[in-house]
Parts: structure tokens; C-alpha cells; sequence
């Protein structure tokens, strides 16, 4: 029996999101343009308006998506962790693999805190927190064995969330540091994840007082 011929059906959704990642990261809410996004999109703006409602709305939707991925990237990087430690390196990993992978995050979340999460509704902040609950069950597993000392989970969360993301965000920068040699020939600018998994790790092992070395290391 002959297969059925592939859809060429376009998602208009899914065009519009990936051009307002774009959008969005580049100049913030108030300088995205809804006319920009659809040319990017090949869609007309009624489109949009389908789709999101709003301006608003599409960015919510943007934030969203950006949170879920994070926490889903994450839960599932913790899940075949063999101690809670090591749930923290895959963790940590995880976060700095994601902001990689899809470079509108770290951008976005960014302008968010600087400018006090003004766009964020109800929804939004209830995603948000899935990161924060990620930490806080890793805690709350490694205390119950006895393998952490006792640790605050938001103050740990924004420890780590904050380190990752301001280390993928200036990249750019390390690497301009690097070719402009004003530190030195002999200098150590870190590139890549691997060296900032591993120090966030041993920071980790000091403040709740694991006592072995990465498991990456």
C-alpha cells in the first residue's frame, strides 16, 4: 500500500514563536516589532493576532516556552543521577546546555530582571518557579540522606540560575578579552561549559559539605 504524501502544511505558530525569539532578544519588549516578526514569520499580522491575541501575549508565550524548556531540559537531566550531588552537576550542565542551545533565552531573561519582570503575568511566574523547585527538591533529597549540610534553596537557586546565565551572556565578551590579550598571554579566560560546570560544582561541594571531587572533573 502506497504511503500517504507528507503535509506541506505550515505551522504558523511555530514560525511565529521562532521569529519572536529573535525578535525579542534582540530588542526587548518595547522595541520588538509585531511587523518585523511577521515579515520574519511569512505570515500577515492577523496572523499573530490568531494565534496570541497581542504584543503581549507572544511575548508571555516566548517567556513560557523559554521556562519549560529550561525545567524539562533539567528534570530530565536529574532523573538518572546516581546521588544528589550529582543531580546538581547534571543540573548545572543542563541549565548551561539549554542557554547554549537556544541563545533567545539568556537575553530575554536578562532584560526581564533588569527591568523588574513588569511583563510577567500569573502563568509566567508559576513556569518561572519550575527551576527553583528543581533546586529545592535536590536540597531537600540531599539533606534527608545526610549527604548536605543544610542550604538555603532560593538563595542556592539564584546562585546557580544567576552564574550560568551571566556566564553565557558574556561570552562575547571573554572572548573579546581573550584575542585583545589585556590580561596577559598567560592569562585563563574560560570558554565552553565544561570549566564553569566544574567550578559551580566544587562551589556547591564546599558550601554544603560534600567532600568528593566532580564527577566531570
Amino acid at each position: 500500500m502506497p504511503r500517504p504524501p507528507k503535509s506541506t502544511r505550515r505551522d504558523s505558530r511555530a514560525d511565529v514563536l521562532a521569529a519572536a525569539r529573535t525578535e525579542f532578544a534582540a530588542r526587548g519588549f518595547s522595541g520588538a516589532g509585531v511587523d518585523r516578526i511577521a515579515l520574519k514569520a511569512r505570515v500577515n499580522k492577523a496572523m499573530i493576532y490568531y494565534h496570541f491575541s497581542s504584543k503581549i501575549g507572544l511575548y508571555r508565550e516566548v517567556l513560557r516556552d523559554g521556562f519549560r524548556r529550561l525545567t524539562d531540559n533539567a528534570r530530565a537531566a536529574v532523573a538518572t543521577a546516581p546521588s544528589a550531588i550529582g543531580k546538581f552537576d547534571a543540573y548545572i550542565e543542563s541549565l548551561l546546555r539549554t542557554a547554549r542551545a537556544d541563545p533567545h533565552i539568556v537575553p530575554i531573561m536578562l532584560r526581564e530582571v533588569a527591568g523588574g519582570g513588569r511583563n510577567f503575568d500569573a502563568e509566567t511566574l508559576r513556569l518561572m518557579t519550575g527551576l527553583f523547585l528543581v533546586v529545592k527538591e535536590i536540597l531537600d533529597e540531599g539533606q534527608s540522606a545526610g549527604e548536605f549540610l543544610e542550604a538555603d534553596p532560593m538563595l542556592t537557586h539564584f546562585m546557580v540560575m544567576g552564574s550560568t546565565m551571566l556566564y553565557v551572556a558574556n561570552e562575547p565578551i571573554r572572548a573579546h578579552v581573550r584575542r585583545s590579550g589585556v590580561l596577559g598571554r598567560t592569562a585563563k579566560i574560560p570558554a565552553g561549559n565544561a570549566s564553569m560546570a566544574q567550578h559551580l560544582g566544587t562551589v556547591l561541594r564546599r558550601t554544603l559539605g560534600v567532600a568528593e571531587v566532580p564527577e566531570h572533573a
